[in-house]
Formats: C-alpha cells, sequence, structure tokens
C-alpha cells in the first residue's frame, strides 16, 4: 500500500506541474506563518501585561514614597543639599560632560571653567563654556544625555548659530553650571 501511495503522489504532483507546485508550497508557507504568528500575539500580550504590571508597581512604589525620582524633589534646603554631589567628585563629572560630547561625535576645540564657592552655604558652582559644533540632533541628544547622567548639571545658556543656511552643522555656545556641595570647614577662604 505504501508502493501505491508514492506512485500516486508521484502522479499527482506530475499532474500540478510547477504553477501547482508553487502554490502548494505558498500554502504550507502560510500555514506556518499563521502558526507562528500567532505565537508573536501571544508573546505581545503576555509582554504588555508584564510592562503594565511593572508600571503599577512603579506607580505604588512612588506613592508610598520609597522613590525619590524627579516627581519627588527633596522638601527643605537641607535635603536638596545633601542630594547633591560631593565637591571631590568634580574633575570626574567634568570629564564624563566632555566624554558624552565626543561618544555623541561634537568637535570642541577648547571649554573654559570658573569655579565659585560659597562656603557659608556649602555651595560650590563649577561654570563651564562648550563651544560645540554638530548637527542638530546631535546636539539635542548631547542635551539631553548630559542632563541624563549628571542630575546636579544645570544648562544656564545655549546660543546656536549657522553659518550657511544650507549647512548641515550648527556652532554652538552651551554654558553649563555643575554644582556640588562642600564641607564649609574644609573651604576656608575660597570664592
Amino acid at each position: 500500500m505504501k508502493g501505491m501511495n508514492v506512485i500516486e503522489l508521484k502522479r499527482a504532483v506530475r499532474g500540478l506541474g510547477w504553477p501547482g507546485l508553487l502554490g502548494a508550497a505558498a500554502l504550507l508557507l502560510a500555514a506556518l506563518l499563521l502558526l507562528g504568528g500567532q505565537r508573536w500575539v501571544e508573546q505581545g500580550a503576555r509582554l504588555r501585561a508584564e510592562a503594565d504590571g511593572l508600571k503599577s508597581q512603579l506607580r505604588s512604589q512612588r506613592a508610598a514614597g520609597l522613590l525619590n525620582g524627579p516627581s519627588a524633589p527633596p522638601a527643605t534646603p537641607q535635603q536638596w543639599q545633601q542630594a547633591l554631589p560631593k565637591a571631590e567628585s568634580r574633575q570626574q563629572r567634568l570629564a564624563d560632560l566632555l566624554e558624552i560630547a565626543l561618544r555623541m561625535g561634537l568637535v570642541s576645540a577648547r571649554t573654559e571653567h570658573r569655579l565659585t564657592v560659597d562656603a557659608g552655604a556649602g555651595l560650590e558652582r563649577l561654570r563651564i563654556s562648550m563651544p560645540l559644533t554638530g548637527g542638530y540632533a546631535q546636539l539635542r541628544a548631547f542635551i539631553d544625555a548630559a542632563l541624563r547622567h549628571d542630575p546636579a548639571l544645570s544648562l544656564d545658556a545655549l546660543k546656536l548659530r549657522r553659518n550657511n543656511p544650507n549647512a548641515p552643522e550648527l556652532e554652538a555656545e552651551l554654558l553649563w553650571s555643575l554644582h556640588a556641595r562642600i564641607d564649609p570647614r574644609s573651604a576656608g577662604g575660597k570664592s
């Protein structure tokens, strides 16, 4: 009986010809894609449910005060000051800022720095003047990445200039401030 099935199958294949074989292959492929698509739909629904659960958990934690994110700023000036990084991390924070610019493909000829210290308040501020050349999207991405990387960094001023209206690159002048806390006893008479 097996021999008859093979013979009958060969006759049926010859009867279909190339167009029939291609049609049968297309039907088989469509059936496989349909089965795979159902798994993708199920996986997508499972991932959406997991994401919804995580969002709900995050909202609950924020409401309970377990997270101190952007939605929950320090309540008092003392808490704000204690949340600032220590002054000793200034050089590393400055290096991080410059490295982010380099990773974004921005060119900087020079940067200028000016440190001011308020020993009585226990605060310091490093002002950084940073001229850059690059595309608009690069500059936006750099500013976003820098501000996300260092919560005690502020962008105080931004000037953009395009020498030629058709030029793809901009010249930008950014003025940053790195804020930090210092120990008033060790600050001495700096200003």
